[in-house]
């Protein structure tokens, strides 16, 4: 196949070379096609760099299929210092795969006491929309509930270690609701090297009454000994699983 290919290239291939040659391009096109095999293999990956740039690759060839700049966790003199960028699946159409595209969405700051949220669309790159929060998030826990158009819901913790429901909706809190004795939380301390369990306490006690923002209430605490170990990563399994 290589000979092949390097006599094509040095204009050295006969006919039968040629044809061969053409043959093993179409085979080897088909591995690249963005197509959804029975495994789910061959989809857009989809990754965000420390500057806030969301690129989809090609899970075919690597290619880059789309490229954004996310225009509110741009440097700009509002938004000083973008950081803390992380992705997340938002919205993974089935039964609306038809008429509604997939999307993500991007967590990012822009100042300590405040945080950005930004919806895009998988397929095109567009920003969908973007939310200014005013209160800064340590942690996202996405849910393995989703709404009826199939967003799937997602806790955001904020530095008072309150919750906060997204969406923001009728829908979603009624499917929390159904399903909030089950849900637990966790949150580590790698100064401390702590690592404590919560759940959903009741809703949040603040001067304005927010029915999508919840208190947590301490579980458990395993705490590791500091002279010898360290806390240097933590994984989780699916929320599915």
């Amino acid at each position: 196949g290589h000979m092949l290919k390097l006599k094509g290239t040095l204009m050295l291939a006969s006919p039968e070379d040629i044809a061969v040659i053409q043959d093993m391009r179409l085979r080897s096109s088909e591995k690249s096609k963005m197509t959804r095999d029975h495994n789910g293999f061959r989809k857009l990956i989809i990754v965000i760099t420390k500057a806030g740039k969301v690129f989809a690759l090609h899970s075919g060839d690597g290619r880059v299929v789309w490229s954004l700049l996310l225009p509110s966790l741009r440097k700009t003199e509002a938004c000083q210092h973008p950081s803390g960028f992380k992705i997340y699946n938002w919205q993974t159409p089935h039964h609306h795969a038809m008429d509604t595209n997939p999307s993500i969405l991007v967590v990012g700051s822009c100042r300590p006491d405040a945080s950005s949220l930004s919806f895009v669309d998988s397929y095109t790159g567009k920003e969908i929309k973007s939310l200014n929060l005013p209160y800064s998030i340590l942690q996202v826990v996405p849910l393995s509930l989703t709404d009826s158009t199939e967003q799937r819901l997602h806790l955001l913790i904020d530095t008072n270690k309150q919750a906060h429901l997204f969406p923001r909706s009728t829908d979603s809190l009624s499917k929390l609701e159904g399903e909030r004795q089950n849900i637990y939380l966790y949150s580590v301390d790698t100064e401390k090297q702590i690592i404590m369990g919560h759940t959903l306490g009741g809703n949040c006690i603040s001067d304005a009454a927010d029915e999508y923002c919840f208190d947590t209430r301490h579980l458990w605490s395993v705490i590791f000994p500091s002279e010898t170990e360290v806390i240097a990563k933590i994984a989780t399994r699916m929320p599915n699983e």
